[in-house]
């Protein structure tokens, strides 16, 4: 099943399992990520499945966020160019200059979820 690392706390919010977020060192401002492109891929696109759109060396970059899957799209999220099983398969599989997205997150300043 996809998105099987949603998880809700004790209060019942959803949150990353494979990629949680730490209150202790980073606090509530960014819902316990370091800033704000970490919170936007790690928390509004990869648990609350937002859509997605961000920029890389002034390339822009879309992916829809579906109830059971992820993809890679064009701007107007309508024709899927690469499906991933869920948010963090894309952080985790998709590649910009030989490198994994995950890895390119703290160098991503322009990003927004829709």
């Amino acid at each position: 099943m996809a998105y099987e690392y949603r998880k809700k706390d004790l209060a019942g919010y959803p949150f990353n399992a494979k990629y949680p977020p730490n209150y202790e060192q980073n606090g509530g401002l960014y819902h316990g990520y370091k800033n704000n492109s970490e919170e936007t891929f790690f928390y509004d696109f990869a648990v609350q499945r937002y859509d997605l759109r961000f920029s890389y060396k002034g390339v822009e970059y879309y992916f829809l966020s579906e109830q059971d899957y992820a993809a890679q799209c064009e701007e107007h999220f309508t024709n899927e160019i690469r499906r991933f099983k869920d948010g963090n398969a894309v952080l985790e599989e998709f590649e910009i200059d030989g490198k994994k997205l995950i890895e390119l997150i703290p160098l991503i300043e322009d990003c927004e979820v829709y």
